[in-house]
């Protein structure tokens, strides 16, 4: 008689959704840039069990602002744009936060129903600054190499 009060509908072994605060990876795509977004992003959408026709499309546009972003580096080293090379951070810190409202535009009502059914939030700490190290020294040999072409 004491299981007509045990809930019916979730089981306790059911793989619930985790995922990141979405508005707090704005602060990874402005520090790590886009590869730190793209790597945190994808994984928070697998977190959030998106359909994979979402994950692919967010993992085409990544590709597209990270190739974007290697091509304006590129055209800067070779004088084809008359920008200083000392812009280059900051060009990776706007392609970087591009990457965030594309995948926050994606990511937010999915995060949303995530949390009204009581979803777990993971903390962004470590995670994050792990991927701003690994992005960070990716963007270093990459920009070092495509400016000594």
């Amino acid at each position: 008689m004491e299981d007509i009060y045990q809930p019916s509908l979730i089981s306790v072994t059911e793989d619930r959704t985790r995922s990141y605060v979405v508005s707090h990876l704005f602060f990874v795509a402005f520090i790590g840039g886009i590869i730190a977004m793209v790597a945190l992003g994808i994984h928070n959408a697998k977190s959030l069990k998106l359909e994979k026709k979402y994950i692919r499309t967010l993992t085409i546009l990544s590709l597209f602002l990270i190739i974007g972003k290697l091509v304006i580096v590129y055209a800067i080293g070779q004088g084809i744009l008359a920008i200083d090379e000392k812009y280059i951070k900051l060009l990776g810190r706007i392609f970087g936060v591009a990457g965030f409202f594309i995948f926050y535009a994606i990511l937010n009502k999915p995060y949303k129903d995530h949390l009204a059914v009581s979803g777990e939030t993971k903390s962004l700490w470590k995670p994050g600054f792990l991927a701003c190290f690994i992005s960070g020294f990716i963007d270093l040999i990459t920009i070092k190499f495509l400016l000594a072409l």
